[in-house]
């Protein structure tokens, strides 16, 4: 009785502080792809993109075990414009971790923007996966922006008054006739519609699609094909304040339902999840409140804590139900480039367990422009 007192205030001060809100990520500072600059046709320029970073994770259930991350990527490119809707960026992409003699995920990096018309991008080649695409953590692990290898395939961005659209296929292994692997991609898209807006307040309703799959037809591997997926209707609102100091005050709700491959020797039912969130925007950072209900729920790419799936057993949990409390921090040093800070605190309320993560991030882009190209 004591415990369902605890959840049931948790969930009142949810709702009272969502009462009013807009559709926000923690992670802000999680930027690297500059927006398309029109009008700049001919123009070159030398771009260095960096995320350096710090985490500690004091994880303590049968989920995930703790680590620590520390280390940097580093991304310098060559960013040129042969005609004003055009960009195409030549460079290369490396992870280092600290402690570590040897070089992890070095490769090039090549993108190709489209921009037909003001609102509509085209993304071939290396992807915009900016603050994970804005999804929420039990289907995006925000890790990732920090240790996964960059994004490659094709994605379409689309940004208007009423509607929000990021749709991306991520090709993560490709595969030739009689390759002893299977080719495996992500599928994501991410919509956001604006059903209320007046001078402070913004009501929206997200919804989002996620798929993972392993297959193939001309590889030798004779496992079998396996596809996950992920169906994410939510509800935002938003609440901004005129002062100086509170910017804003919000709810952002999803609730879930994931798929399993067929026949699965591991994964037998389908799994749904609740996550409700309220947040509180100020100067001094970004304070976010959330509960976590999760039954059979499994998304491949999601945020490690919030699977019904043991890193740790290799096992599946029937239910996983966390309580979360965050603090981050997102100053920008200057244009693009952020130092952040975060603190998250979770309790796991079925196992009666207390866990944290903290974390310190500098994520540097600058660009120094070079002599104008007549042609190249």
């Amino acid at each position: 009785m004591k415990l369902s007192l605890k959840k049931t205030s948790f969930l009142i001060f949810l709702l009272f502080i969502g009462n009013s809100t807009f559709s926000q990520n923690a992670y802000t500072f999680f930027e690297s792809y500059q927006p398309f600059k029109f009008n700049s046709g001919g123009k070159l320029k030398f771009q260095f993109d960096n995320a350096t970073f710090f985490k500690n994770n004091e994880y303590s259930n049968s989920i995930v075990d703790g680590y620590t991350l520390t280390g940097a990527w580093i991304r310098p490119k060559f960013v040129y414009y042969p005609d004003d809707k055009l960009r195409v960026e030549l460079g290369g992409n490396v992870l280092k971790y600290n402690g570590r003699d040897d070089y992890f995920n070095l490769q090039p990096w090549f993108s190709v923007h489209y921009q037909p018309f003001q609102n509509l991008s085209l993304i071939m080649g290396n992807l915009n996966n900016n603050q994970n695409h804005l999804l929420p953590e039990p289907l995006r692990e925000p890790e990732l922006f920090l240790t996964a290898k960059p994004e490659a395939g094709f994605q379409v961005k689309y940004k208007h008054r009423i509607v929000n659209l990021d749709a991306w296929i991520d090709w993560q292994k490709f595969i030739l006739a009689g390759d002893a692997f299977k080719e495996h991609f992500e599928f994501g898209l991410r919509s956001e519609f604006t059903i209320y807006t007046s001078d402070r307040n913004i009501i929206s309703v997200p919804f989002m699609v996620t798929a993972s799959h392993t297959g193939g037809e001309i590889d030798i591997n004779s496992a079998l094909a396996r596809s996950f997926m992920s169906i994410t209707p939510g509800i935002s609102v938003n609440h901004n304040f005129s002062g100086t100091f509170l910017k804003s005050i919000g709810t952002n709700d999803y609730f879930s339902i994931s798929t399993v491959p067929e026949n699965d020797p591991v994964f037998k039912d389908k799994g749904r999840g609740t996550y409700l969130t309220g947040y509180l925007s100020s100067r001094a950072g970004m304070l976010t409140a959330s509960y976590w209900h999760g039954h059979h729920f499994y998304v491949p790419q999601g945020g490690y804590l919030f699977q019904n799936y043991s890193l740790v057993t290799n096992s599946l949990i029937s239910d996983n139900e966390l309580l979360g409390l965050k603090y981050h921090l997102d100053h920008e040093i200057y244009p693009s480039t952020h130092f952040g800070f975060m603190l998250d605190l979770y309790y796991d309320t079925i196992n009666k367990k207390s866990m944290n993560s903290a974390g310190l991030y500098l994520i540097v882009n600058f660009g120094i422009p070079l002599k104008k190209a007549q042609s190249l």
